[in-house]
């Protein structure tokens, strides 16, 4: 992975793991509570015993606040995990302590040094935050809206009326918070099986008549097959048969010039309004918005052909996924829209879908600028910020929750998120992805119901594959395949990056050692976990490890707080 891989543009650091050897260092809850003593041979608690690549998941609910693990010399990955969602990001603290551990020393947690396409794009995500919220609020009313929408399109006989140079006017948003529309006049410039493009009469000179073509064949006869293939189609309440999508400097303009460099610029999006709204500023069918090319600046950044065409197709393809998800979940279905996390995961997974199309396309080496890059360049941008997003989250997971976003979601969670569905889908196979689209059900009710399976075993799975995927000196096939990626290899991918310097460190979760005379102790919100290990002595009896809130007492039940254990080489 070198050349392309690295050259994406400069963000944040990456924070490292934020956990210490002390009850009282990190504790957030107050003075210690009850004493409690666990002890390989004390009453209580509960026995568990594994062999070699071998995981379990104790619920605290089930064990209370001691889980002895037998075994002489064992070793032992622990990884406490609160498998749940809640209203917000709000961090319990935690305590872990083992009698009968071997003291260790810590593992060092890794850094990003920063390299994504455009960095934090602070515009986009507030747009993002903006047309989700008015959503989710739509919703109710959207299936009766789109009702009528089909019914005046029926009145119209619209369905096929569009030709090539044909004139239409659409409404755009004004401004990032949605409190605006302007009034933009456009031309049919591209018409395929799936998608219309329309280019605004004012915009800059941009596509050449053959770019055009080849843009528009990208998006009708690949991006969208893409989505709609593994998600569903999206509606038609236009009854036009096609997508459209608006080329209109109104985008452009959603960005100062002066905030591009740093605060990122709008490249499109997709506005479930003009599904759920029949009023004056709806569209009234499947529109989605982009900038338009503009190499001198004269709308407000500058945006070369080139950089259009790369980057707003992965754009499309992850708001398309909206568009799907808010027809199959309130349109078709009349249910509210997916819980936010679930809805941004699946459309990082869409990313990733696009890149997975170029990987088959130009299998290695062919396609690259260096034939040692692990992915071809034009995969690089569905992949590399999904790939840098779940290093961060990697890096510092209890800082992050995969559940529970920070208002519409910060890039680390966005990675936590896609990071856990591309297990899944590894588990359950491409059908899950639409299984979870095509369904009323939304968030962890969502999960249950499609993959069978309560969502606390597969977080705690999922939360153990994370670090045993790809153990260093061990065959891939030791390890059960439930407990490891079947489509990528991340200490591969990883140890690639850090040799171009796109992070600091070829693999990013660092251990903590769970001492033998301490606590080691943190903070986390709920849906997320910490990474520990646990060296047993020479006793038979194994170690008896205590997992508790900071001040010892238990954990509330909303938490589903739980341990993983898996027993190391």
């Amino acid at each position: 992975m070198q050349t392309g891989e690295v050259q994406m543009g400069v963000r944040r650091l990456g924070a490292v793991l934020a956990l210490c050897v002390s009850a009282a260092a990190c504790s957030s809850d107050g003075p210690t509570g009850p004493t409690v003593v666990c002890t390989p041979t004390s009453a209580g608690g509960a026995t568990l015993t594994l062999q070699t690549f071998r995981a379990a998941v104790s619920r605290s609910a089930d064990f209370g606040r001691c889980l002895k693990l037998t075994g002489a010399n064992a070793k032992y990955l622990i990884v406490p995990n609160f498998a749940a969602q809640a209203a917000t990001a709000a961090k319990t603290g935690f305590t872990l302590s083992a009698n009968g551990a071997v003291a260790g020393s810590a593992a060092s947690a890794s850094a990003r040094v920063g390299i994504d396409a455009g960095g934090a794009n602070l515009m986009q995500a507030q747009l993002d935050r903006t047309l989700r919220a008015s959503e989710h609020l739509l919703a109710p009313g959207a299936p009766a809206a789109a009702a009528e929408i089909r019914r005046s399109a029926l009145l119209r006989a619209r369905t096929m009326a569009a030709v090539i140079d044909s004139l239409r006017t659409f409404k755009v948003l004004g401004d990032l918070n949605g409190t605006s529309f302007q009034t933009a006049g456009a031309r049919l410039a591209y018409t395929g099986a799936n998608i219309a493009i329309y280019v605004d009469t004012l915009s800059p000179p941009g596509f050449s008549p053959s770019e055009l073509q080849a843009f528009g064949n990208l998006f009708d006869q690949t991006m969208f097959q893409i989505d709609s293939t593994t998600f569903g189609p999206p509606s038609d309440i236009d009854l036009n048969g096609r997508v459209v999508i608006l080329l209109t400097p109104l985008i452009n303009k959603l960005t100062k010039a002066a905030d591009c460099q740093t605060k990122g610029f709008v490249t499109g999006y997709f506005y479930g309004f003009d599904l759920a709204s029949s009023g004056p500023n709806s569209n009234r069918g499947e529109v989605f918005y982009s900038l338009v090319p503009d190499s001198l600046g004269s709308v407000s950044c500058q945006h070369p052909r080139s950089q259009v065409a790369r980057l707003v197709p992965t754009t499309f393809i992850h708001e398309f996924q909206h568009m799907i998800s808010y027809n199959q979940h309130v349109i078709l279905r009349g249910g509210s829209d997916e819980e936010t996390w679930l809805n941004e995961g699946m459309s990082h997974i869409a990313e990733e879908l696009g890149s997975r199309y170029y990987e088959d396309k130009y299998p290695s080496p062919s396609g690259r600028t260096n034939p040692q890059q692990l992915f071809p360049d034009s995969s690089q941008g569905f992949i590399v910020p999904n790939l840098l997003n779940g290093y961060d989250y990697l890096s510092a997971p209890t800082a992050s929750s995969v559940t529970t976003f920070v208002d519409f979601g910060t890039l680390t969670e966005r990675g936590a998120v896609w990071l856990f569905l591309r297990w899944l889908a590894d588990q359950k196979g491409n059908i899950i992805l639409t299984k979870l689209e095509q369904t009323g059900l939304t968030g962890i009710a969502n999960l249950n119901q499609q993959t069978g399976e309560a969502f606390p075993a597969l977080f705690g799975d999922f939360s153990v594959a994370l670090y045993t995927d790809s153990l260093p000196g061990v065959p891939r096939d030791s390890v059960p395949a439930r407990y490891r990626f079947t489509s990528r290899n991340w200490r591969q991918i990883y140890n690639r990056l850090a040799t171009t310097g796109a992070v600091a460190s070829p693999f990013p979760i660092g251990l903590v050692p769970v001492p033998a005379t301490a606590n080691a102790s943190g903070n986390m919100p709920p849906g997320t976990m910490g990474f520990f290990v646990l060296q047993a002595g020479a006793d038979p009896a194994g170690a008896a490890l205590l997992f508790a809130r900071s001040d010892k007492s238990a954990f509330q039940a909303s938490l589903s707080a739980q341990v993983s254990v898996f027993r190391l080489p």
